[in-house]
């Protein structure tokens, strides 16, 4: 079985074809660099440039893989959460040829497929996830991959959000968790003692605006470096993460701790995993860097997923965006 995903939930065209089990054929990811100039992706341009650069993208990635459209047979496209017209563009498209084609189709959660990144790994359950990026942070109990279920998420701020606004007030463009997190490896973790917005690991919650605040505060007092400032925020980020995620993993008894998202690709937030999976004798499933951020390749993945769960499942052509998730179970069939 050959499958085609395509993603557009932001600023990354990205399109994959995938085989039977998950394995990679060929992919191509474009990203938006006009944002950084803007501070932010702004969604009008993101998603006329989806419009501009995707047609070009499918036909190259299906000319790496040695297919055409008419041998795929599934066609997959994320549906939501994720930024409305850009959404629109890569579903849109996935839809109407699915159509033309008379080939399945699956509307996939952007969620879980973040999660699915790690569906070709030999995960053992259950396992506790945790999904970190620019626009999400939550936790989920997986007892399957069909059974995941949420513990908790963040009040206000993303972890990923934090990092790119912190960045911006400190003046080091956009995007700047990548920006902190190597600036970070040249200061002083401890220079700067900062809070710990709902600190307490039993809680599967997260808050990080007071901690963006005090940031600022620290910032504007004017008697720390960037790298210090880069460094201590980087920990008390990660130490959040770290200590809820591992605790709800000692709590379910799980034997697998999957990370996923941009975040994931933090370089203390993936040493310090490691470490205190070791020291429990727990699984860790880390993405590869490139594989942290949106790709089709997990869009795909998840399709597979629930393909496995129900060989006729599939989605309807009245499939339409979300912007927001607001559920308890995650499925990756989203529509």
């Amino acid at each position: 079985m050959l499958l085609l995903a395509v993603e557009t939930s932001c600023d990354d065209s990205a399109v994959a074809v995938l085989g039977q089990n998950g394995n990679v054929l060929a992919e191509l990811v474009s990203t938006q660099m006009v944002h950084g100039g803007h501070g932010g992706v702004v969604p009008e341009i993101a998603s006329r440039l989806h419009m501009t650069v995707l047609p070009g993208l499918i036909r190259e990635v299906l000319e790496k893989s040695g297919t055409s459209l008419n041998s795929i047979d599934v066609l997959a496209a994320t549906a939501g959460p994720g930024l409305t017209g850009s959404l629109l563009v890569g579903l849109s498209w996935t839809k109407a040829v699915a159509f033309a084609l008379g080939k399945p189709f699956l509307g996939i959660n952007h969620l879980s497929a973040h999660l699915h990144i790690h569906y070709s790994s030999p995960v053992v359950f259950p396992a506790v996830a945790l999904l970190v990026s620019g626009g999400h942070t939550l936790i989920f109990h997986m007892t399957s991959w069909s059974d995941c279920t949420l513990l908790g998420t963040t009040r206000d701020d993303a972890a990923g959000e934090a990092f790119d606004k912190t960045a911006k007030l400190i003046g080091l463009g956009y995007p700047g968790g990548k920006i902190i997190d190597n600036l970070a490896r040249h200061g002083n973790p401890d220079a700067v003692a900062l809070p710990s917005p709902m600190g307490n690991k039993r809680l599967p919650e997260f808050s990080f605006s007071g901690l963006k605040t005090a940031a600022r505060l620290v910032w504007e007092a004017g008697d720390v470096s960037k790298e210090d400032l880069s460094a201590s925020f980087r920990k008390t980020v990660c130490g959040l993460l770290v200590s809820k995620t591992m605790y709800q993993a000692g709590k379910l008894g799980a034997t697998s701790v999957l990370v996923a998202g941009g975040v994931s690709a933090n370089s203390l937030l993936r040493s310090e995993f490691l470490l205190e999976c070791d020291k429990r004798n727990i699984k860790l499933f880390l993405p590869p860097v490139q594989y942290s951020t949106d790709n089709a390749v997990m869009v795909g993945r998840a399709a597979l997923s629930a393909l496995e769960s129900d060989p006729s499942a599939h989605s309807t052509a009245s499939c339409n965006t979300f912007a927001r998730w607001h559920a308890e179970k995650l499925s990756p069939l989203s529509c």
